[in-house]
């Protein structure tokens, strides 16, 4: 029982265990807004949009709910854009942590992944079920499907913020420049318009778009007429196993610069 109590898989997840219980603490746990804040945040998006297209159009690009159509548009660039987020910032968050032999950067990784896939689930079934009750859209509930296209955007994600949180330390001025790079991302992954309705050119060149098979396979899984001709998650998937992959031997290569003061 010691040796097993001791053991370096129990050490790390009792570490991890202990990181969550802190992240959670510090992003939500200060003041009783800070869990409606991260539902609060979609829902205000997810509005403001609908407002503004049902005044300039009669019907959305699927559906017949505006409010419906952004939604699943939204979260599913949500669950990708907040976790990489997330991540991106674990080691920066938990320096003063690192300095403890008992905790490494692994670690602080792993429990932002965590803490925010599960916090994006949480926020996704909230938000969409509230905009099926409200739009009483007739959808299609297709669980393995979204389950896929939620996992992806986390696999996703989990790989372009672990190089990020890296990088972000041993290189701070590609901090401003991933975030100029990315700022178009909203526009072009698919979140107010379907890639079907574009130029067959402009379809293939979206297709290299990780985030537009994301959206379309979580919108494949809710709308029972959508048939998507880029959902492919495969892509986004193989993508972010590979970018977690780099990450982490980034990450063991200068482990030294970023774990220094």
């Amino acid at each position: 029982m010691r040796a097993a109590a001791q053991s370096p898989v129990a050490a790390h997840l009792r570490v991890v265990g202990a990181l969550l219980r802190r992240e959670m603490s510090t992003r939500y746990g200060r003041s009783a807004g800070g869990y409606a804040w991260a539902v609060a945040e979609p829902v205000g998006m997810v509005a403001m949009l609908a407002l503004v297209f049902s005044a300039i159009a009669h019907h959305p690009p699927l559906g017949g709910s505006f409010i419906t159509f952004f939604a699943t548009g939204y979260i599913g660039f949500a669950f990708f854009r907040s976790t990489a987020d997330s991540t991106a910032q674990a080691i920066l968050a938990n320096k003063p942590l690192l300095r403890f032999p008992n905790v490494n950067p692994y670690d602080a990784i792993l429990a932002r992944v965590i803490l925010q896939a599960l916090t994006n689930i949480a926020v996704a079934f909230i938000v969409l079920g509230g905009a099926f009750l409200l739009t009483e859209e007739p959808v299609r509930i297709d669980q393995p499907r979204i389950a896929a296209a939620f996992g992806a955007a986390t696999l996703l994600a989990a790989g372009v913020g672990s190089c990020n949180a890296v990088l972000f330390v041993v290189a701070p001025i590609w901090q401003r420049v991933f975030g100029i790079l990315t700022r178009p991302l909203f526009l072009i992954s698919g979140v107010i318009f379907l890639p079907e309705d574009m130029p067959w050119s402009v379809q293939q060149a979206l297709a290299w778009n990780p985030l537009i098979h994301v959206i379309a396979a979580l919108r494949q899984g809710i709308y029972p007429v959508y048939l998507a001709q880029n959902a492919a998650l495969v892509f986004p998937a193989t993508l972010g196993l590979g970018l977690l992959l780099v990450g982490l031997l980034l990450l063991r290569r200068m482990r030294r610069e970023v774990a220094s003061p």
